[in-house]
């Protein structure tokens, strides 16, 4: 008798409730396609009901954020008008003005606002400055888990490790061959201008 039960119920919960799902993906594929493309990019329903999302605009290309740089080791990034790259720890200069433009997805140009050169690093992890941009000035950038950003070099790597742009204690570049994620001379925050 048991058996006779659970064979004959188990079947007719399976289909209703394929019913439902059938009825409900129909009816908001229905509704979404009734609209058009701005009204679908404003209801958010259409997505997943009360999703609100952050705005990752600067990681999909073509935006610009105007910031200086200020390193774990207390010096602000300057890119001066030879295009030597080195740490300042006065934050009114004008070449510590950067802007950090996106190339692709989390890859990144960092430009010095008054010098017009660009961060570079070359194949055995020296930074220096560039006046046009190339595959050199291509850097991975990362949110850590301290909340600073790092960049890794996009093109480049040492021995199968990333080479990153870093600041020593006194202020000098240090080498990729000798930084890492975890070094807080690699550690960046991205401070606005006010």
């Amino acid at each position: 008798m048991h058996k006779w039960i659970l064979t004959w119920i188990l079947p007719t919960l399976l289909y209703k409730s394929y019913f439902h799902a059938i009825f409900l993906v129909g009816a908001i594929s229905l509704a979404c396609n009734d609209m058009n493309p701005e009204q679908m990019a404003t209801n958010v329903n259409c997505s997943s009901p009360e999703r609100h999302t952050r705005s990752y605009d600067y990681m999909e290309g073509g935006n610009v954020r105007v910031r200086r740089l200020f390193s774990g080791t207390q010096w602000y990034i300057k890119i001066d008008k030879r295009g030597k790259i080195k740490g300042i720890h006065e934050q009114n200069s004008n070449y510590s003005i950067l802007e950090i433009r996106t190339v692709a997805v989390g890859i990144v140009a960092i430009k010095g606002v008054a010098s017009e050169f660009f961060i570079a690093m070359n194949k055995s992890g020296k930074l220096y400055g560039k006046k046009v941009c190339n595959e050199d000035c291509n850097f991975i950038e990362r949110i850590q888990e301290n909340n600073y950003n790092t960049y890794a070099s996009a093109n480049w790597t040492h021995k199968g490790e990333e080479m990153y742009i870093a600041l020593r204690q006194k202020g000098a570049p240090k080498k990729g061959t000798k930084t890492s994620k975890e070094d807080t001379s690699s550690h960046f925050l991205p401070i606005p201008l006010s």
